[in-house]
């Protein structure tokens, strides 16, 4: 079951009239057992996984409120979930590099003798672990770090399985989720629209966007040999653009329903393509929750307080190179995050320049200057992302060498993306858009009479809904892919 699918359209307003029609704690008993039928819908053991780790970070949590001084049970709790983590994320990755490095030594050396093929785990990753592994990581820091435990079960319960948050994020702050928890919640004409609207744009995203944008990058990244210049750069257009509908839709889906029932999640993207005048601005947009997760319990910690520069970059890069094997269990996620810890680590040591030098401050202070800091921001963010979409580092590589060494191609990418459903979708949405974001770049950050039009009364709203459903129907493909973020 997922937020995109036929079921979901019938499982979420059960659980809104089940949910509003009830009080006190059985509301709470109404959604802690939807977010384990939600999760267990796709593969029920795993179920007992998430209890098990519910159940181990409850009661850790607990012994850590009562026992502060003793670092051994956060230790003992950070173990548990990150062990649980690397089993069913890296055991096969660990198991293959391993194989690859005997098989290479001995064929230098002739030391030791290896298997003909790498012994394999019998493995399925769980839907959410990175997820909610991270949360429960989180909640027990900032317990030994003087917060309060969470006493009620079926609360700290609630908190881990929430489905609206379950399976991609956004990565939930067990203090704010607890405090929206215990207060009273009353439903909203504000809440429903703006929850509507939310799942109706993440729908329209993904199966009108994303899912269309999807068929043109599943033939570019199985024949990366075969691209040219051209198809080269609109392949990684295509992907650039199906990866941020894709998980930014699914998160805008989880945040509607969460709204319905009275919760405000996080945001977890700020126009990351489109506002950000370099990477660090691009990394403080795009999956904020993630960045400040490794911000506050990755790099700060390894920073220090007062910190030399050189620690603060190091830092970023070890923190950057394990963002980038959060992402996936391969050596192309691991170069992808070092890469962009590099080039923050650039940017930075840039910026300090900026600042001692009143001639880049004037330049900086152009107004012509943020689009074009925004562009340039785009077009590294469009070259180094071939190492997140390539199956392997010497495809990411090659596409790589395509795009900067001119070549013909045969795929026909450009001609493919003219003619696709996705064109006429980002047209409709970019015009959509602009009633409801601001661009920092343009002379007009908000179109102010669209948005007073479309929303100037419910019934107003309403019908608009109705119509972007009734475009998300149209445009969706024939055979929708998968969500991009369950892989992680």
């Amino acid at each position: 079951m997922i937020f995109s699918s036929l079921n979901y359209l019938f499982f979420l307003p059960i659980v809104f009239a089940a949910y509003w029609l009830t009080s006190g704690t059985l509301r709470r008993v109404i959604l802690l057992v939807a977010s384990y039928i939600f999760y267990m819908s796709w593969l029920p053991s795993y179920g007992l996984l998430l209890f098990f780790l519910t159940a181990a970070n409850y009661l850790l949590g607990l012994a850590i409120e009562k026992y502060r001084n003793k670092k051994s049970l956060l230790i003992l709790s950070i173990a548990v979930n990150l062990g649980c983590l690397a089993f069913f994320k890296y055991a096969n990755f660990l198991c293959q590099s391993l194989f690859e490095f005997l098989k290479a030594t001995h064929g230098i050396f002739g030391l030791l003798q290896t298997p003909s093929a790498s012994p394999l785990l019998d493995i399925v990753l769980p839907l959410g672990i990175s997820f909610f592994a991270f949360e429960f990581i989180h909640y027990t820091v900032d317990v030994h770090a003087g917060g309060k435990a969470i006493k009620s079960p079926i609360d700290f319960a609630l908190f881990a399985a929430f489905f609206p948050s379950q399976i991609s994020g956004p990565i939930k702050r067990y203090q704010q989720f607890d405090e929206q928890l215990n207060a009273p919640k009353k439903l909203s004409q504000e809440d429903l629209l703006e929850g509507l609207g939310m799942i109706l744009r993440g729908l329209f995203k993904k199966v009108a966007l994303a899912d269309n944008l999807a068929a043109i990058t599943y033939v570019g990244v199985n024949q990366v040999g075969q691209l040219g210049t051209v198809d080269s750069w609109v392949l990684m257009f295509a992907f650039l653009l199906q990866v941020y509908f894709d998980f930014s839709g699914y998160t805008d889906m989880g945040i509607g329903s969460a709204r319905l029932l009275g919760f405000h999640l996080p945001n977890n993207f700020d126009l990351p393509y489109i506002a950000s005048k370099n990477l660090i601005d691009f990394w403080q947009r795009w999956h904020i929750t993630l960045t400040t997760w490794l911000r506050d319990y990755v790099q700060t910690p390894l920073t220090g307080f007062r910190a030399s520069r050189l620690r603060f970059n190091i830092a970023t890069l070890v923190t950057m190179t394990l963002c980038g094997l959060w992402h996936g269990a391969a050596w192309h996620f691991v170069a992808w995050g070092f890469v962009h810890g590099v080039l923050l680590v650039l940017t930075r040591e840039y910026l300090q320049i900026v600042k001692g030098s009143q001639g880049l401050k004037k330049l900086h202070s152009k107004k012509w200057m943020m689009p074009v800091a925004c562009l340039s921001t785009f077009i590294t963010i469009h070259f180094t992302q071939s190492l997140f979409l390539a199956k392997t580092t010497a495809d990411a590589l090659t596409i790589m060498k395509s795009m900067v060494c001119p070549s013909s191609s045969t795929l026909g990418l450009a001609e493919s993306f003219w003619y696709s459903p996705a064109l006429s979708g980002l047209i409709l949405y970019s015009l959509w858009g602009l009633s409801f974001v601001e661009i920092p770049w343009l002379p007009l950050k908000k179109i102010r009479f669209v948005r007073s039009f479309l929303t100037a009364s419910p019934a107003r709203q309403y019908a608009l809904y109705f119509c972007v459903f009734a475009a998300a129907i149209a445009f969706c493909p024939a055979y929708p892919s998968p969500f991009i973020y369950f892989q992680f």
